[in-house]
């Protein structure tokens, strides 16, 4: 009898044992080959996005064609594609892009900013605009700054100024050190006569060891029409400096200060 009540316990044991063990599903190696392709096909839009930092645009689209292949759903790589050809001047495909990575993630923040920008780029200004406001009211959105400029620059290429000016300015707001905000508003402020505000903006552009030629121009410009010619001769000698041979230096040396 109780060699009995141990085997029916040991039974009891093993069958608790064996009810707790995971089930394996049959369908476990599908899905492990799904998630290795997957994080392939994220390793290709790593690769891509590097590409089409350093300009290397067609091989940008090779990564992202490669990523796509291997991960459909990638909304991200459909993203970027759209700006990658865009650049390369297949602006009807990009759209296309563009459209499909946010059927796949309607409500993602920064592929609304790129549709933004894709948008204003072409001139489809009051298309592109509400884009940007979609991208800023949501709250995944880490980079405001990007979306605020990219309106800012949006309103600009418009015609209205005054609504440039409160985009590039909480752009600020959200990003103190957006040096393209800075170099924006000194233009606005330019182009408006406000001087000294255009002054305010563009010294911490100046103050920058790495500044466009063209940003270098307008600092050079604000100076002169301050007056202020020691000033002027200073950021001309870095002028003649950083930039030798471009033409906005040849115009400068022979007196010409387009605006």
């Amino acid at each position: 009898m109780k060699t009995q009540r141990l085997f029916c316990l040991a039974l009891l044991l093993l069958t608790g044992a064996c009810s707790q063990m995971p089930v394996v599903s049959r369908d476990t190696p599908v899905v492990a080959e799904q998630a290795d392709l997957q994080r392939r096909s994220q390793i290709r839009m790593e690769l891509a996005t590097a590409y089409y930092g350093e300009a290397q645009f067609g091989l940008a689209l090779q990564e992202l064609d490669k990523a796509l292949a291997m991960n459909a759903q990638n909304a991200e790589a459909y993203g970027l594609r759209g700006l990658v050809l865009a650049q390369l001047g297949e602006d009807k495909e990009a759209e296309r892009s563009l459209h499909l990575a946010l059927r796949l993630d309607p409500d993602n923040p920064a592929l609304q900013n790129n549709m933004g920008w894709f948008l204003c780029h072409g001139g489809r200004f009051a298309q592109g605009l509400p884009y940007f406001e979609q991208a800023l009211a949501s709250r995944r959105y880490t980079s405001p700054a990007k979306a605020l400029i990219n309106a800012g620059l949006c309103s600009l290429q418009a015609g209205q100024a005054t609504k440039a000016e409160r985009y590039l300015l909480r752009a600020l707001e959200a990003e103190p050190d957006a040096m393209l905000a800075h170099a924006s508003l000194a233009k606005l402020f330019y182009s408006r006569a406000d001087y000294r505000l255009a002054r305010l903006h563009i010294l911490p552009v100046v103050n920058r060891e790495a500044i466009p030629v063209d940003q270098l121009m307008m600092a050079i410009r604000i100076e002169r029409k301050l007056g202020d010619r020691a000033a002027e001769q200073s950021l001309a000698a870095r002028l003649k400096r950083q930039f030798p041979e471009a033409p906005e230096t040849m115009h400068y040396l022979r007196g010409d200060m387009d605006e």
